[in-house]
């Protein structure tokens, strides 16, 4: 009884020990398989980096949805107030102890309208820089928002629409976020298709 099982282990050892093989030869050959069609079909070619104008990017959606009377903030400009110091990022994207990294931002458009305080409306695009954290980053942003939505509920009278629908994007090396009332899919798509 005892030699019968140890023979029947042993061959089934054997047949584990092929299985084994043939799965590591059939993953190499796929491999091979995909890196010589890779060489072959423009669908594996490397994707091509996409680099946006985010400043027209910016003015675009400024003028498609009328938007005036809030502040436009872009790393472009040198002159105070028209770009976002550690006063305001700490104001409008931090909090008294942490707020994102914007040394890890190559380039911003941003545009906040806080005159009217029961219609939100605004936007940012940002060019992160290689190996930023873009998810760190999106939650800084997230917790603007949500903040706004929690304070809502002091001001019956605020359209929360555009909080509750705004959108979070992390793309190609891109961030964005929009809380623009009735535009917030659109902007989305309409810059996602800037990638594809």
């Amino acid at each position: 009884m005892k030699k019968t099982f140890l023979v029947l282990l042993s061959i089934l050892l054997v047949f584990s020990l092929f299985a084994c093989g043939d799965t590591a030869n059939s993953d190499n050959s796929s491999d091979a398989a995909t890196e010589a069609s890779g060489n072959e079909g423009a669908s594996s070619e490397p994707a091509k980096k996409v680099e946006l104008d985010i400043k027209a990017e910016a003015d675009a959606i400024v003028s498609k949805y009328s938007l005036s009377g809030g502040r436009r903030y872009t790393s472009s400009s040198q002159v105070l107030g028209e770009y976002l110091d550690e006063d305001l990022i700490r104001s409008y994207y931090g909090d008294v102890v942490k707020m994102p990294d914007f040394g890890s931002v190559e380039a911003y458009e941003v545009y906040i309208d806080e005159t009217k305080p029961v219609k939100p409306c605004e936007f940012g695009i940002f060019k992160m820089k290689d190996g930023a954290d873009a998810e760190k980053f999106i939650s800084f942003l997230k917790a603007r928002i949500d903040k706004k939505i929690e304070n809502s509920k002091a001001y019956p009278s605020m359209d929360t629409e555009p909080l509750k629908t705004a959108v979070f994007t992390a793309e190609g090396g891109y961030i964005w976020y929009a809380v623009v009332k009735g535009g917030n899919a659109d902007i989305d798509n309409a810059l996602k298709g800037k990638f594809e």
